[in-house]
């Protein structure tokens, strides 16, 4: 993470069955997200939201949020998290 910068980028892994919960970030974050493997789930403050190969979604990120592999394959995605301020 670069204080200069207003994101930071991530390569998410989540084998079968496992899990990633996040805490709220900072007031007013967007997370952008893409699948390049395999299903998940996501939840946001509560709605729940399938994401499959190919999908992309955004989502205010300063709310609870969390990932889950229900599938038959590892999940690989990629996380970019923009601050509208640091």
């Amino acid at each position: 993470f670069d204080e200069q910068k207003l994101f930071e980028t991530y390569r998410i892994v989540i084998e079968t069955g496992g899990s990633l919960s996040a805490r709220p970030h900072l007031k007013g974050a967007i997370e952008y997200i893409t699948v390049f493997a395999g299903q998940v789930s996501i939840t946001v403050a509560g709605d729940q939201l399938q994401l499959s190969k190919g999908d992309s979604i955004r989502f205010h990120a300063d709310v609870p949020h969390a990932y889950q592999n229900d599938g038959a394959e590892t999940v690989e995605l990629s996380m970019l998290i923009y601050y509208e301020q640091l």
